[in-house]
């Protein structure tokens, strides 16, 4: 039988494609963080991305499948480098997930365009006929069941009082986030984000947890007297 040798493209023609792929995310990241997608149009993309529509729509084929490579792309950075925070982690440890939760917002702080962006299309994605929408409710329900189910093997195994909701608990943890989020977004910086989501967690990892320390304390010195 004649075998034909796979056909391949040189590396640096892969190279390039992905470097101007992550250029025109990055342009697009910065005027959908600036003016909400709805005011985004393919040419000022391409404006950013010292390119043309015409290249955009080669890569990405419409401004939606745009915005959809933009939200993966972030997706992905923040899964390789949190990984406590990934459904199929299998932890268990509730401060250890908290500290992490903590990290990713101060993370999400070095990058205020994401900030921005996610602030105005959650914002904007409320309307079903948003391409986005369909993206925050999976990302939504996602993050609220890998946070809940961390703190159901904790419930399992001890570490947590019992009787507690797991996924109310993972939806009161999202729903400050995303509240401090949008208050440092409007206030342009000034509020202590970190601070403040910092408190809250310590606040709720005494309140759940039996031993009743807090978010940083590995002794049970935070513990009530009996």
């Amino acid at each position: 039988m004649e075998q034909h040798s796979p056909r391949h493209r040189p590396t640096g023609q892969y190279a390039a494609a992905d470097a101007r792929r992550a250029g025109i995310i990055d342009a697009a990241l910065v005027l959908f963080a600036e003016s909400g997608y709805l005011n985004s149009s393919l040419a000022k993309i391409a404006a950013e991305a010292d390119t043309s529509a015409t290249v955009i729509a080669h890569h990405f084929g419409s401004k939606q499948r745009l915005l959809m490579a933009v939200l993966e792309a972030r997706e992905e950075r923040t899964v390789r480098t949190f990984g406590r925070l990934h459904p199929d982690s299998g932890g268990d440890d509730v401060r250890a997930l908290f500290r992490e939760v903590l990290a990713l917002a101060e993370y999400n702080l070095t990058q205020p365009g994401l900030i921005q962006l996610y602030t105005r299309l959650s914002a904007e994605a409320g309307d079903p006929a948003h391409p986005a929408h369909a993206y925050f409710q999976e990302r939504y329900e996602r993050v609220v069941g890998s946070l809940a189910s961390v703190l159901q093997r904790a419930v399992d195994k001890g570490q947590l009082r019992t009787g507690i909701d797991p996924d109310g608990v993972a939806r009161e943890i999202l729903a400050v986030s995303d509240g401090l989020q949008v208050q440092w977004a409007i206030a342009e910086g000034r509020v202590e984000f970190v601070e403040l989501y910092r408190a809250h967690l310590d606040r709720l990892t005494r309140a759940l947890t039996v031993d009743g320390a807090g978010l940083d304390d590995r002794t049970g010195a935070g513990r009530d007297p009996a």
